[in-house]
């Protein structure tokens, strides 16, 4: 006799099942207000339920605050009615790297209970067993952590009769609360009433990722209430699954005006936020290109049918193991027709299989979207990206210093931007055609909404960053350099995250309602010839990209990826860079020295620049003449990830891998910065250094007499005392006898470098260093 041992999952099921879960959910399920017309807030006549706007904190009432409750409250109840028997609340998600829905269907709940009792507002528990077991959900540390899901779950019962206690618990509270009214100005995060407002937001957040765990399920287990937001009717469908003439948009690049951003969210804006939105940052950004529309699922298809899913040339190592590892051949919520090599699909949303609507945006996590970039830019010989931060932030044509009337998500509901053809704060229940929205001035859609734009940088706190203590672990455990940020919201997007100022985070394996925009470097024309423009040369701007792919394997390439295995004859020579910064504070140290300020000369993309601040050097800058180098720099020192080409440069590894290059953090309080500069023509301003690091392996750049007068001939840039650490020959015919008289010498060595490299071939240089004071 065989024995067959359930699965924990089905345990649950088992033992939780209710006949009531199956079928249309009545009445008895809403334990808020029941979503309908006249008794919900945001339930139109049309039967649908939709999100309110954003609260204006300086002018919300009472009232206000219970229809944003009352709102907040039914949107996830209308949202888990569409889950159907039990099984629908304890059958984990395929990949196993969640909870199962009930966790997510009492979490915001207990959340409220927890969050008050911090602020003060409640002095007991209503049920410490529920609010222990439903208190922390799980951040997936890793695509193959698979160790969740091994216990036994309250009833769907139990949760519900906790959810029904806590709604009404919650309203008394609020009845009692002081608003803007009573206090005669704007509630702030100083007031006991800002952690309602955190709950009410905490809630849509989950009503988002409950949104994706949903849409994860077999659809046999899910059927949309009647009051939750349809799909997007807007759709251009093919034949077969396969994309026809006139479904896929043309997606052209647009060129975006670079200039000034300032990043971070006024502490007296009168909106809640989360504590990661607020503080400072100034950009600059140069120009760029970015693509009129999010890269719709007709134009990802080109990316599936041409083996885009079987090629690891196009991914990183970590995204190309996490592929392997699903087996993943195309995106989550694609729905295959036929054999795979058919390519013929259809669309899995929140509640059903759709024909694929080929115009609307493709939803994938970072990998996939990287992978894409890489794809596309070797078929159209352009350098694709996903955007920064600051880059997005220029898209979106926001005036330097918004006020809420520039936040639109506090000037309309759900059913206000459906009128304007935005699809944000719930307007429609699924993703909408890439062009459906109204351009910006610069022509591009979606600057906000439809799907979530994935970014390069990973998240970051701003200048001034402070905990609040009402939710103190809720941004600081991801600043660990593995989450990608996400901007601009989706479909699904309300309250704080459809904000202007919503910064969200998630690792890069995991799926959120997220899409791809395309980033190119502005393309460089020469004048007009006779009416034509001509781009820039090819050679020259390969050229230049080759160029700083050696720098960023360089100075960012771990052993394994420079040489294609650790325990390579020329370990000794990697990583130079970072040994010349700890060599010149080494020398430091034994001076009894603490240098304040460094400058970092031909820093290139500043592998030594980022080990001088992550060492505590206060104030690390960085100058290159190369604006691609200090390009990189800059987005490296925001947390971003910067991918680039080897092109076989390490033994077992295949031509043209893509890799990703990331700089570690500066340490509490130290800061970093670049600038494009002429080696031997600093710029006045600069102002003076405590040390000077001049680590290029290849030797003194340009001028040697230009560039060491800098500091021979003036304190402006180094002054008594100054160390200046040199990497390059210093005999009677190098720089030496300039120093002469100035600087003393301090110690001297031989050093192996590594520079470039093409299969088994390296340029190994044997560089002299050396280390002198200034007098």
């Amino acid at each position: 006799m065989t024995t067959v041992v359930a699965e924990p999952w089905e345990i649950n099921v088992t033992r939780h099942e209710d006949k009531r879960l199956a079928g249309p959910r009545g009445s008895w399920w809403f334990t808020g207000a029941l979503p309908v017309a006249g008794q919900c807030p945001g339930a139109g006549t049309d039967g649908c339920l939709t999100s309110l706007a954003l609260p204006d904190l300086s002018v919300c009432t009472r009232e206000g605050a219970l229809e944003y409750f009352d709102n907040s409250w039914a949107l996830t109840e209308s949202l888990f009615a569409g889950l159907q028997t039990a099984e629908a609340f304890y059958r984990p998600p395929a990949h196993n790297l969640r909870h199962p829905m009930i966790f997510y269907y009492g979490h915001p709940a207990t959340l409220y209970v927890n969050k008050l009792r911090v602020s003060g507002l409640l002095a007991d528990p209503v049920d410490a067993y529920l609010e222990d077991v439903l208190e922390t959900g799980v951040d997936e540390m890793s695509w193959d952590d698979l160790s969740k899901n091994e216990m036994v779950w309250p009833s769907v019962s139990e949760v519900h009769a906790y959810r029904a206690t806590v709604y009404r618990l919650v309203r008394g509270v609020i009845e009692t609360m002081r608003f803007a009214p009573e206090l005669g100005r704007p509630v702030t995060m100083d007031d006991p009433a800002w952690a309602l407002f955190l709950a009410f937001e905490h809630d849509r957040i989950h009503l988002e990722t409950s949104s994706v765990l949903i849409r994860e399920l077999p659809v046999r287990l899910v059927s949309a209430h009647p009051s939750w937001p349809a799909p997007a009717p807007m759709r251009r469908t093919g034949s077969g699954g396969k994309p026809a003439e006139g479904s896929v948009p043309r997606n052209a690049m647009v060129p975006i005006a670079g200039g000034a951003v300032r990043l971070g969210k006024p502490a007296d804006f009168p909106s809640f936020g989360w504590d990661n939105e607020y503080g400072s940052r100034e950009v600059e950004v140069a120009g760029f290109e970015t693509s009129r529309y999010m890269v719709s699922n007709g134009e990802y298809h080109e990316f599936v049918a041409d083996g885009g899913y079987r090629r690891p040339e196009l991914w990183s190592p970590e995204g190309w193991n996490w592929r392997a590892f699903r087996n993943a051949k195309w995106p989550q919520f694609w729905v295959p027709e036929g054999p795979s090599g058919l390519h013929s699909y259809r669309l899995r949303t929140t509640f059903e299989e759709i024909d694929m609507p080929w115009d609307w945006p493709a939803c994938v996590n970072y990998h996939e979207a990287k992978a894409y970039c890489a794809w596309r830019g070797a078929r159209d010989g352009r350098a694709y990206r996903l955007p920064t931060e600051a880059e997005h932030r220029l898209t979106r044509e926001l005036p330097a210093e918004p006020g809420p009337a520039d936040d639109p998500v506090m000037r309309g509901d759900g059913a206000a931007f459906r009128r304007e053809g935005v699809n944000l704060n719930l307007a429609w229940g699924s993703e909408s055609p890439v062009d459906h929205a109204p351009p910006t001035g610069q022509g591009v859609h979606d600057a906000a909404g439809n799907l979530w734009t994935l970014c390069e940088d990973t998240f970051n706190p701003l200048e001034s960053f402070a905990v609040h203590p009402y939710y103190e672990d809720f941004s600081t455990p991801c600043f660990d350099g593995r989450h990608h940020m996400i901007l601009g919201g989706a479909f699904v997007s309300t309250g704080d995250e459809a904000s202007i100022w919503s910064r969200f985070h998630f690792r890069p394996h995991f799926l959120q309602q997220s899409g791809i925009r395309l980033i190119a470097p502005a393309e460089v024309t020469a004048p007009a010839v006779t009416g034509a423009v001509r781009s820039a040369a090819p050679a020259d701007a390969r050229a230049a990209r080759e160029r700083l792919e050696r720098a960023l394997l360089m100075h960012c390439g771990s052993a394994g990826e420079t040489f294609g295995r650790e325990d390579h004859p020329l370990m000794a020579a990697h990583a130079f860079p970072q040994r010349m910064a700890a060599a010149l504070l080494r020398e430091a140290e034994r001076a009894g020295a603490r240098p304040g300020r460094i400058l970092d000369v031909g820093c290139a993309v500043g592998g030594g620049t980022f080990t001088l601040a992550r060492s505590g050097v206060p104030e690390t800058v960085g100058v290159d003449p190369s604006p691609e180098c200090v390009e990189a720099a800059g987005r490296l020192a925001l947390g971003e990830t910067v991918t680039y080409g080897r092109g076989g440069s390490g033994e077992g590894d295949g031509d043209g891998a893509v890799l990703e290059a990331r700089a570690p953090r500066a340490a509490e309080g130290c800061r970093v910065s670049f600038a494009v500069a002429e080696s031997h023509a600093l710029p006045a301003e600069l102002g003076r250094f405590d040390a000077v690091l001049l680590a290029d392996p290849l030797g003194l750049p340009g001028d040697p007499a230009a560039l060491l007068g800098q500091f021979t001939g003036s304190d402006a840039f180094l002054g008594s005392g100054g160390l200046l650490l040199i990497a390059g020959p210093g005999g009677e015919d190098g720089f030496r006898p300039l120093l002469d008289g100035v600087f003393d010498l301090v110690t001297e060595s031989d050093e192996l470098a590594v520079v470039g490299g093409r299969g088994r071939r390296f340029e190994v240089l044997d560089t002299d260093v050396s280390v002198w004071r200034k007098r």
